[in-house]
């Protein structure tokens, strides 16, 4: 059952994953036809890429191609702080991504064995630092290098960004003194240690 449970996207919907995925496409050519505009994808990721962390990107359009089509009367991702900030990282983040790989959950991927090797892409140390992230900016630059640690294998960007809009939430919510969800399934903390560690048997220290 929680299994089920966790495959369930928090914030974002099938609506925003066809945005984002088509969002990423458009950043890897260099002329692509993007909801009613033509963009150079490659110059815009360069400028992402160059962004002061975490919310530099905000300055840049490669940040205003995917906000003005997931904030509007279509796709009705309410413009809120949260989720303003929740799609800056994301944005950061998907910038330094290789490819979109929907194979296995974004966590689930980060414990996948490294090629030609025994130990997963990311060590359960480096896992258990990403998930106690106590900062934007330390999340963003743990989910940077976790991007780069998957390489051309690439990583699932639609879980990616559920899960960063949900940290966000999160986070905010701790400022606030706010209590957590009562519901275990829906802490991000917990969906991303399942799927973790639930994949494959991790490697003797």
């Amino acid at each position: 059952m929680s299994n089920n449970l966790i495959k369930k996207t928090i914030i974002l919907n099938e609506s925003h994953k066809k945005c984002i995925n088509e969002w990423f496409s458009m950043l890897q050519q260099r002329s692509y036809p993007f909801y009613g505009g033509t963009y150079n994808g490659r110059k815009l990721r360069a400028e992402l890429r160059r962004a002061t962390l975490p919310f530099g990107v905000m300055l840049h359009e490669g940040y205003f191609c995917l906000a003005n089509v997931l904030f509007n009367d279509t796709h009705r991702l309410i413009p809120t702080p949260v989720h303003q900030q929740a799609l800056a990282i994301f944005v950061a983040v998907a910038a330094f991504a290789s490819a979109n790989n929907e194979k296995a959950p974004f966590a689930a991927q980060l414990s996948e064995k490294a090629k030609g090797g025994q130990r997963n892409i990311m060590s359960p140390l480096r896992f258990e630092q990403l998930q106690t992230s106590e900062t934007p900016e330390e999340f963003c630059r743990r989910l940077i290098r976790a991007a780069k640690l998957r390489g051309e294998q690439g990583v699932n960007l639609f879980s990616l960004a559920d899960g960063i809009f949900l940290w966000v939430r999160e986070w905010h919510n701790r400022l606030q003194n706010l209590s957590p969800t009562i519901n275990p399934f829906e802490r991000l903390s917990v969906r991303w240690a399942m799927d973790y560690y639930s994949t494959n048997k991790l490697p003797k220290e």
